[in-house]
């Protein structure tokens, strides 16, 4: 986990990922009648909300349909009852004793997940806000190994 930062619009039911130059937002659409927050996640470590706004007053229901760097595209729709799917429990398992398997983190009440391939990010959101999770992958020991005899004695 490199980031947290806590919400206040209700549960999110959905993330789109964008990037503008060299900052990256994050949009997160929330269930209660489509209000949005847009969260500046440039520095993972320290993410920050930039602006939330509140669901349309007409009591339509916006949608989140398109985003590209600073720019949203919101669609609206008259309000009907849809039913939210039921939150779940996300588990990161650590695999690295495979005979011996443990979960290294539980976050409960999950009402959306998304991945940024390309920072190799993971965004899940609760009740306690949205995490920022990085992806990475596990060291070889032999192929460490391996490459300190490179450094050390190749020279």
């Amino acid at each position: 986990m490199v980031g947290h930062i806590p919400l206040t619009g209700g549960p999110v039911k959905r993330f789109l990922a964008t990037q503008h130059y060299s900052s990256y937002y994050l949009y997160a659409e929330h269930e209660n009648g489509g209000s949005l927050t847009l969260i500046d996640v440039t520095k993972t470590d320290q993410p920050a909300v930039l602006a939330e706004v509140a669901s349309t007053p007409s009591g339509a229901s916006s949608n989140l349909t398109l985003v590209a760097g600073t720019a949203a595209l919101v669609s609206s729709e008259p309000a009907a009852s849809s039913a939210a799917q039921a939150p779940q429990t996300i588990r990161i398992m650590d695999f690295s004793d495979p005979q011996n398997p443990k979960v290294a983190r539980e976050f409960t009440g999950v009402t959306a997940m998304s991945k940024d391939g390309g920072r190799g990010l993971i965004f899940v959101a609760n009740a306690e806000g949205i995490w920022i999770l990085q992806q990475h992958l596990a060291e070889d020991p032999e192929v460490q190994k391996a490459y300190e005899n490179y450094v050390l004695y190749s020279h």
